[in-house]
């Protein structure tokens, strides 16, 4: 008889293994805790087994899982569903959602009771899962892991460019801000405004600022982004090489920070010396206005609220707090010294503060004058209707 070879067909060829087909349980208890996503739902504990696990049958399917103590077969515990896909995933009680997380199979889950689980962990949680088998064998001679250099460097960035929660913002002064000698108000004032103008805090506003032809290019170029631009741009290749080699600039790193910080509390820190031999402490803070009456109008009750202070320790005068509130137009000058014999000397001075104030535009709504922590110290009215309170 003649062979005839339907066209189209070839001989069969042997192939690897078969990928595992999903257990069909594990699909319908998936299935039948889709809908149940972000509810809770009650497992009937139904036997204890002899390894101190139970058999719970939650959503019409059995499951074998650890359970807090306390737990009585024929009793029943609440159970939230916390995810369906890729995997089940039920939290013990209906507490916060940082209780611990349960994973469940059909026929084998685990649960546990410890302590509440991080952001970290519960993220971590969610992740791919690798059996016990497939984990390699750690003893006294496994080699102590360690990180990449990537992972150093990152680490490393962090660390320096962490800041306490709370902690203000702290920019510390390379130079007095004065020569020797009394300072000029004008110039003392201009090196503040600089300070903080040029500390790189602001260097996004200053170059949307520079964008619209409100700023030179000058100004941007004494902050410390700009200076490490031009810095990197005036490289040979070879420092530019050993640059990229030492790892990334961890003071860009602190410097982002600190960016972050002053917008986040809304107020800034700077230590140095007013002039040679002068120790300063200045801060910045700004405030969105409460809306309470302050007897100045509307448009008052909600201006912002700038509070700028300053701490001496003068030779003769001791250590000396001056606080100045601006609340739109309005001054407040609060001033406490250590001793009733200092705030008797500044207040002997009150009018000469309250004359450049008003020869500068700022005339006072308020001056306070008093001794720190000591309520036997006598009032003084600087202007109408403003009283001093020690």
């Amino acid at each position: 008889m003649q062979r005839l070879d339907t066209p189209g067909l070839r001989p069969t060829a042997p192939v690897g293994n078969a990928p595992t087909v999903a257990d069909p349980r594990q699909a319908a208890f998936q299935r039948a805790l889709q809908p149940l996503v972000g509810q809770t739902v009650q497992g009937q504990i139904l036997a204890k087994m002899s390894d101190g696990s139970f058999l719970v049958r939650v959503a019409d399917t059995n499951a074998r899982m650890m359970l807090p103590a306390g737990a009585d077969v024929g009793g029943e515990v609440p159970m939230a569903v916390v995810a369906a896909q890729p995997r089940p995933l039920l939290q013990v009680g209906t507490g916060a959602p940082q209780t611990p997380i349960l994973h469940t199979q059909p026929g084998d889950a685990q649960a546990t009771n410890s302590r509440p689980l991080s952001t970290a962990a519960a993220l971590l949680s969610k992740a791919p899962l690798t059996s016990s088998e497939n984990l390699p064998q750690l003893d006294r001679n496994t080699a102590q892991a360690t990180f990449s250099p990537a992972a150093r460097a990152i680490a490393s960035a962090l660390t320096v460019a962490y800041t306490a929660p709370g902690a203000p913002v702290i920019i510390h002064g390379k130079a007095p801000l004065a020569g020797a000698g009394g300072p000029e108000p004008q110039q003392l004032g201009q090196k503040l405004q600089s300070v903080l103008g040029e500390s790189g805090l602001f260097y996004e506003s200053h170059v949307a600022d520079w964008a619209e032809g409100k700023r030179p290019l000058q100004d941007l170029a004494r902050e410390p982004q700009m200076q490490r631009h031009l810095q990197a741009q005036g490289q040979s290749p070879a420092e530019t090489l050993a640059r990229n080699l030492a790892g990334p600039d961890l003071s860009a790193a602190q410097m982002i920070n600190q960016q972050l910080h002053t917008q986040e509390q809304g107020k800034v820190q700077w230590h140095g010396e007013a002039w040679p031999g002068q120790k300063m402490q200045w801060e910045v803070a700004r405030e969105e206005g409460d809306g309470r009456s302050r007897g100045g109008g509307r448009e008052q009750d909600d201006a912002p609220v700038w509070r700028s202070g300053v701490k001496f320790r003068f030779p003769l005068l001791g250590k000396v707090n001056a606080s100045v509130t601006m609340i739109g137009d309005q001054v407040h000058v609060q001033v406490q010294s250590d001793t009733g014999e200092a705030a008797d000397t500044l207040r002997a001075w009150a009018g000469m503060l309250q004359g450049a104030l008003d020869a500068a535009g700022a005339p006072l709504s308020s001056l306070t004058i008093g001794q720190a922590q000591a309520a036997e110290a006598p009032p003084m009215s600087a202007t109408p209707g403003a009283s001093d309170a020690a």
